[in-house]
């Protein structure tokens, strides 16, 4: 009996506190129906950004009418959701979660998509400068220090290159992050465009080549020092344990520029494809990716360029006999290493090439000297050269000695053709 006389007072307290609630909320709503009416009027703060410089909105009229008809319900709804978004950033991830539903549903699918795709660039902008402060403040910033306290390098050569390119990424990224943030306040809830912005900094990307072009050593460089447990290791093992880290490692991080520049044509592209061709962001947005896809494609060329290059010294390393002749030069490209009883596919479209398998060994009185299974054709774009497999590295990597005699520089030398199998060393299907 005493439980239920509990409830029931428990009952009665509650529909006293419903009723002095509903004062209140009719109360607050009063106040804020007051406010609704000049809302537009201010500017609306959306979390992740700051403040830098002030942009004039720009006019459309499919969006203004969209606009002006939530402005005429003169809810309190959208300076809610505005607060919502401003406390808790991380549970609203898309566009339509922080603005008037009313104002949603007065837009047609292709304009909600493409304020989504707004959105999503805006935002991740945001949280990619926030994982680029990370390493510069846990990471980079330490390990200069550490190395000022030592007074000496600690850091290798391909891994400060990696920091170096960050340190100047955070730099540029977060005038772009501002400059987004600044534009999507003066033009909340509906940003007209951000292509101008992205446009006038699309040359930054260029600066990606160096980082990509190190990016591979540096990794290998870190796993090694944090495997011998060295000064960086033990440096870099201490700061991920921060909670800021969020339990990743430094590797993780350094991969977040090569994540972001590839999530840029992504998002352009379904940027340009919400975009109407009558609208006033359309050219700035095609201009946008052509300029991209340009640079991008400069970007991937020189780190193919690198790649090549660095293949061609290390078979340089790996191949006996070659003399003075320099195989790692600009504009060879090294198209494959295989079994010459495979046959050249470059041969077969080039078939000058085969001046450069003029063999400069002597014929053996020993038949196996050139076993088929143990003759090679090392392939690039300019020569074909025959070698011999003698061995192999310790990392598997195989070990050549060069049968065939590299092309002169004088274009005029005469080239000896040997006929006899026994000379050549290698069969052809003619």
């Amino acid at each position: 009996m005493p439980l239920l006389s509990t409830i029931r007072r428990r009952d009665s307290s509650q529909k006293k506190n419903q009723i002095s609630t509903h004062q209140e909320q009719q109360q607050h709503t009063t106040t804020q129906d007051k406010m609704a009416t000049s809302s537009f009027k201010k500017k609306f703060h959306v979390p992740f950004f700051h403040n830098t410089a002030k942009t004039a909105p720009a006019k459309d009229s499919t969006l203004q009418s969209a606009l002006a008809s939530t402005q005429k319900k003169n809810s309190p709804s959208l300076r809610r959701r505005t607060i919502v978004h401003h406390t808790d950033c991380r549970r609203n991830t898309i566009w339509s979660d922080n603005v008037d539903e009313e104002l949603v549903a007065n837009l047609s699918p292709r304009e909600l998509n493409r304020q989504e795709v707004l959105y999503e660039i805006i935002k991740t902008e945001h949280e990619y400068v926030r994982d680029l402060r990370l390493i510069e403040e846990y990471f980079i910033t330490p390990i200069k220090q550490a190395e000022e306290t030592y007074r000496k390098h600690i850091v290798p050569e391909n891994l400060n290159k990696v920091f170096n390119s960050i340190s100047y990424f955070l730099f540029i990224h977060e005038v772009i992050s501002n400059c987004l943030n600044e534009r999507q306040e003066n033009q909340f809830p509906l940003v007209r465009s951000i292509s101008d912005i992205l446009l006038s900094y699309v040359w930054v990307f260029r600066a990606y080549a160096p980082y990509l072009i190190h990016y591979e050593e540096a990794l290998r460089e870190l796993d090694e020092s944090i495997r011998k447990k060295d000064k960086l290791g033990r440096l870099v093992r201490k700061q991920q344990k921060s909670p800021s880290c969020r339990n990743m490692p430094l590797t993780t991080y350094l991969l977040k520029p090569f994540q972001r520049l590839l999530k840029y044509p992504l998002l352009i592209t379904n940027l340009l494809k919400g975009t109407d061709k009558e609208g006033f962001d359309y050219d700035n947005t095609v201009s946008l990716k052509t300029k991209l896809d340009e640079v991008l494609a400069d970007v991937e060329e020189q780190k193919r360029t690198h790649d090549n290059m660095e293949r061609l010294r290390e078979l340089e390393t790996r191949i006996q006999g070659l003399g003075p002749f320099r195989l790692a030069i600009n504009n060879r490209q090294l198209l494959r290493e295989s079994p010459a009883c495979q046959g050249s596919i470059t041969l077969k479209k080039q078939p000058s090439l085969r001046k450069s398998l003029t063999v400069m060994s002597l014929p053996t009185s020993n038949p196996k000297r050139h076993s088929v299974r143990n003759l090679y054709t090392l392939e690039c774009n300019d020569i074909v050269l025959l070698a011999e497999r003698t061995g192999a590295t310790k990392d598997g990597h195989p070990v050549y000695k060069l049968l065939s005699r590299p092309p002169s520089p004088i274009d005029d030398e005469p080239i000896l053709i040997h006929t006899k199998p026994e000379d050549s060393g290698v069969y052809y299907d003619e």
